[in-house]
């Protein structure tokens, strides 16, 4: 549904409706239009499916890790 929303929008950008207008009609703010714009020229369709956020990046680093988890069983 997210997907479709957001086609709906840029078609309306391509058909020569205003970026404010795609907007109202995605729902969301002109910055989220051009972002769906960039990640639509970049990717096409596909570009627009939710993706699952990346989160925050391990304090630990992979040796770290390691090193913990010797020391919690010795």
């Amino acid at each position: 549904a997210a997907q479709t929303r957001r086609l709906l929008a840029l078609a309306a950008i391509y058909d020569g409706a205003s970026r404010t207008e795609a907007a109202r009609i995605g729902g969301v703010g002109l910055q989220i239009v051009r972002d769906w714009v960039a990640r639509f020229n970049a990717e096409g369709p596909a570009g627009l499916v939710d993706r699952k956020a990346p989160g925050k990046l391990p304090r630990l680093t992979s040796q770290q890790r390691v090193a913990l988890a010797q020391a919690v069983e010795a």
